[in-house]
């Protein structure tokens, strides 16, 4: 897997990730100094007995600490702002490519475990991105300096202690494949809860109507338990790798004191040099383990960047040329010529050569059988999907001729339930049409019925609902829906089973409501009791993918 789809991403920042990196840089050096004025105070201090220099290096030790405070602050103030707008910038443009996927897409995705890729493994992906770039300068400086001075001071000493790097790059080689696979199940794991929690609390109200509370806590216990079984493997696979790491690095300190302590003993060696050169062991010790930890966290970041690709690489819904023709308001008529499709999954076609023709301002009922394709030719209509032949003619102009955003605001959808988000019942009305006049949102909310019920709420419009609308009727909400749709001026308005949860009365009373608002307007009204519908003009089955007509009751006509 390739990280260069994130060069672009850093290189906006390059010149504050360089400031981090000087700054980096210069805590590096000062920490650097520090072991060496330890070998002075020991030697030249307390063992020469100079307490005026005893007392002038305690003070530098003292001061370089404090720039080295100062430096640090500066650093990781700078580092996470810049951590920060990276790790926003890739979630913001993974979200709108999440967006311009095909209802398809969601059908076959659960929403948890998008949510999850969105969080947890592009942040992943960040951390490393950013961190394996002050990981380096820190280690690799901190480790020069620290080898430099270490081979000034004792080179015998400094070739024993190289000599155990070998073995800490053989376990980090030897560990890959089992941090990666742990990686992956916790990530996958974590991705199942977060689909339980978002499917189960959105549902909260069934799951207490079926009174299946203790059902729901059992299985997220059982979810839980899966999760901490691997948690536990993660962490058992990384705190060996440390645990290994550590005792090779005390086998080095050990070592190192037994040989230098011989050479103390036999005065080749001073205390202060030995003292200092366990402190820079200690370092650069410490900076290597940080490198090659570089690689144990690639092979988590490369289980998050797969993750993540997938949702990159899902292919965008697309008209069939790059049209940019706007659909206008004006209603004029719907040719489906010659349409076949069938879904990339399924062997069998939905409609082979379907033809039909909707004139303009009619009122058209499509019923059916479940899962005949009814829906599928609204998507067909607003380009959420593509036919695999044929022509799809708006005021005779074909689909693919026209912008794709111009076509979905144009062709408004009534559904069942209708899809209202947290915010104030203003901005419910507004959406998708945010630079509209809040004089002609306040006016089509009177128009639509959205008035009378506002009115009786403490804070009217600026009321703040709940997700999905929660705390108004379905009629209530289906009315915001009526008016979002009256705003935007549209083409044709799609009725999907939008009056099925209402009863007959409501039901009548939405389509009049829809009938003097809309009568410019086409109407294609889906639904499974077409005897329901009132003033019909055309009444129309699909049945194996063929459309017969339907003579219209004269009651309802």
């Amino acid at each position: 897997m390739s990280f260069n789809w994130l060069w672009p991403y850093v290189r906006r920042h390059r010149r504050a990730i360089l400031a981090v990196m000087a700054l980096a840089a210069l805590t590096s050096a000062l920490s650097a100094v520090q072991p060496y004025l330890s070998k002075l105070i020991i030697d030249d201090g307390l063992l020469g007995k100079h307490f005026d220099l005893l007392a002038e290096l305690c003070a530098a030790i003292v001061a370089l600490a404090a720039c080295g405070f100062a430096l640090g602050a500066l650093n990781r103030l700078l580092y996470v702002r810049v951590s920060g707008k990276i790790l926003f910038a890739i979630r913001e443009d993974v979200y709108s490519h999440i967006l311009s996927l095909p209802p398809r897409f969601f059908r076959i995705r659960p929403v948890g475990d998008i949510v999850t890729r969105l969080d947890g493994d592009v942040a992943e992906i960040q951390r490393f991105s950013t961190d394996s770039v002050l990981a380096v300068v820190n280690g690799v400086l901190l480790l020069i300096f620290s080898a430099a001075i270490m081979a000034a001071m004792s080179p015998g000493l400094t070739v024993v202690a190289a000599c155990i790097l070998p073995l800490h790059l053989l376990l980090r080689h030897r560990a890959r494949r089992h941090v990666s696979d742990s990686t992956r199940e916790v990530r996958e794991s974590r991705s199942v809860i977060t689909h339980f929690l978002v499917e189960t609390l959105g549902a909260a109200k069934a799951v207490q109507s079926a009174g299946a509370e203790r059902w729901e806590r059992d299985r997220l216990s059982g979810l839980n338990q899966g999760l901490l079984r691997r948690v536990i493997r993660q962490q058992l696979v990384g705190y060996t790798i440390g645990a290994l790491s550590s005792l090779l690095s005390h086998l080095t300190t050990a070592i190192v004191f037994i040989i230098g302590g011989w050479e103390v003993i036999h005065g080749s060696l001073t205390v202060g040099t030995l003292v200092a050169f366990t402190a820079y062991l200690a370092r650069g010790t410490n900076s290597a383990t940080s490198l090659m930890g570089l690689y144990t966290a690639y092979q988590r970041a490369v289980v998050s960047l797969k993750r993540v690709q997938e949702l990159r690489d899902a292919e965008p819904m697309r008209a069939r040329s790059a049209g940019s023709r706007s659909l206008a308001a004006r209603s004029g008529p719907i040719r489906f010529q010659d349409v076949s499709f069938r879904y990339p999954e399924s062997e069998q076609a939905l409609f082979e050569d379907l033809t039909l023709d909707i004139a303009a301002g009619s009122k058209v009922v499509l019923f059916g059988e479940s899962g005949v394709g009814k829906s599928t030719l609204v998507d067909l209509l607003r380009g959420f999907a593509r036919p695999d032949s044929g022509q799809i003619l708006l005021d005779g102009v074909d689909l693919s001729d026209f912008d794709l955003q111009s076509v979905r605001r144009r062709i408004a959808v009534l559904e069942t339930d209708p899809l209202l988000f947290r915010g104030t019942i203003l901005d419910n009305v507004q959406y998708g049409h945010f630079d509209a006049p809040t004089d002609r949102v306040l006016e089509v909310a009177r128009q639509t019925g959205v008035e009378p019920f506002v009115s009786t709420l403490p804070e009217g419009y600026t009321t703040e609902l709940g997700s999905r609308g929660a705390g108004l009727s379905t009629g209530q909400r289906q009315r915001i829906a009526v008016a979002r749709s009256l705003l935007g001026s549209p083409f044709a308005l799609v009725l999907d089973e939008a009056t099925s949860n209402l009863d007959m009365a409501a039901c009548h009373a939405m389509h009049a409501l829809i009938d003097r608002h809309f009568e410019q307007q086409t109407r294609i009204v889906i639904t499974h009791s077409p005897d329901a519908v009132p003033r019909a003009d055309r009444i129309l089955e699909l049945r194996d993918g063929r459309i017969t007509e339907r003579e219209c009751a004269s009651a309802y006509a």
